[in-house]
């Protein structure tokens, strides 16, 4: 009897440490689930212009009007445009053609002119497009948060955000050939209250 007792002691301490580690393992997200989360996301937060995206991927045209195309590790967040309201924060590479071009107008050779702003003022219009079938927005802003830097050039930016949480992206600065993105939509991968990606 006292045998059957520790062995079943044993087994019962044995169970209460298995489970709390296996319930601690976060469940992995099936494609499904991701697919309804996002559009979730997308049909929640899209008529508030508050959305967050990831870009995969960039193009734009070379003197031939031949597309170049440049992938991008979108799970390092690198690059991404997070809309909220009237403010917008965003890193994207202004490449190619364009790239060079605004390089030389700005005398920007030693500069870095990726788009960047971070929690920046920006004109917002639009919403959703139901001849699109998606959210169709044109942000108007100042690359580096400001519109006194003698280096900082106005950027026309046009978001349409599908319900599915596809998203494609055209960048124009005056002057300039465009730059086009793609990307999803997602959460943001940092609190509410703080962007530390652009810090």
């Amino acid at each position: 009897m006292k045998k059957i007792l520790t062995i079943a002691l044993c087994l019962l301490t044995a169970v209460l440490i298995c489970v709390p580690s296996y319930s601690q393992k976060k469940k992995k997200e099936s494609n499904k689930e991701r697919k309804e989360r996002i559009a979730k996301l997308v049909n929640e937060n899209g008529v508030k212009k508050d959305l967050f995206m990831f870009i995969t991927r960039s193009f734009n045209q070379n003197n031939n009007f031949n597309f170049n195309y440049q992938t991008i590790n979108a799970a390092t967040a690198e690059y991404y445009v997070d809309l909220k309201k009237d403010r917008i924060s965003c890193c994207l590479p202004f490449t190619g053609l364009a790239e060079t071009k605004a390089r030389q107008a700005y005398s920007l050779a030693n500069t870095d002119i990726s788009i960047i702003a971070n929690n920046q003022i920006t004109t917002i219009f639009g919403g959703w497009s139901e001849k699109q079938k998606s959210y169709m927005y044109q942000c108007i802003f100042w690359n580096n948060d400001t519109d006194r830097d003698t280096q900082a050039v106005q950027v026309t930016m046009t978001v349409q955000v599908y319900p599915s949480g596809k998203v494609y992206i055209m960048v124009e600065v005056p002057g300039f050939q465009s730059v086009s993105y793609e990307g999803e939509v997602d959460a943001r991968p940092y609190p509410e209250e703080a962007n530390p990606l652009t810090e």
